[in-house]
Parts: C-alpha cells; structure tokens; sequence
C-alpha cells in the first residue's frame, strides 16, 4: 500500500473507548516553531560572537570560522535540548489546564442533570430524602 492510503486509513479509524491519546512536543505546532527559532537564534549569536572574537583576537580566518561553526552546532545542541525541556513543561501544563475545564465543564453538566432530576422528582410528586 502508499503511504497516502495508509494515513487515509489512520485518520479514518476512530479512537478505541478508553484509549490514551498520546500527546508530543512534535505534534504542538506553537512549541515546533519555538524550538526551531530558538535553536536557529542561538547558533547563529554564538557563531556571529565566537567569529567576531576569533577576528578580534588574531586567528586566521579560517581557524575563527571553524571554531564560530563548531560553537554554533554545540550551541545548537544545547539550545535545542533546553528549548525541548521548557516546553515539556508548557505543554503539560496546557494539558492539564485543559483536563481542570474539561472536569469544571462535567461537573456542571452533572449539578444541572441532578437539579433538574430533583424539579422533575419534587413535580411528580416524589420527595428526596
């Protein structure tokens, strides 16, 4: 089978009752484009310093272009990892920001259901103990 075929069938079949939907940093599409601009900000500020400081200081051209692009792929690294650990905690919380409304909204729903159980139980005639 395509590959086309194969996402068509994935996004046809529903979500099993009681199934955990998994929830990734890949898939949030604000912390994608964050980590991506975070780590693209900091390579490139580490390679314009560690260039600007190579030159300053009296390396050939070539030796502070190398070190600038060793310091921005190491920068890059790290950047990207810390990004990916701010936002784990972000979209945590999103998650359970959402869970507290989703409970909030049920608790509603089930304190309106149980007033007007008890209308219609006190109208008929029924009394609750």
């Amino acid at each position: 089978m395509s590959k086309k075929k194969d996402k068509a069938e994935k996004a046809e079949t529903p979500v099993a009752e009681g199934a955990v939907e998994t929830i990734s940093i890949a898939a949030h599409p604000r912390a994608r484009v964050a980590i991506r601009r975070a780590r693209t900000r900091a390579a490139l500020t580490a390679f314009a310093l560690v260039l600007g400081l190579g030159v300053m200081a009296g390396q050939t051209p070539f030796d502070a272009t190398w070190r600038a692009l060793i310091a921005g792929i190491v920068v890059n690294v790290v950047a990207w990892r810390c990004a990916i650990i701010v936002w784990r905690h972000v979209v945590i919380s999103e998650v359970r920001a959402a869970e507290e409304r989703y409970m909030a909204r049920r608790r509603e729903q089930h304190e309106k259901h149980a007033a007007r159980a008890a209308a219609k139980a006190e109208s008929v005639g029924f009394r609750a103990a």
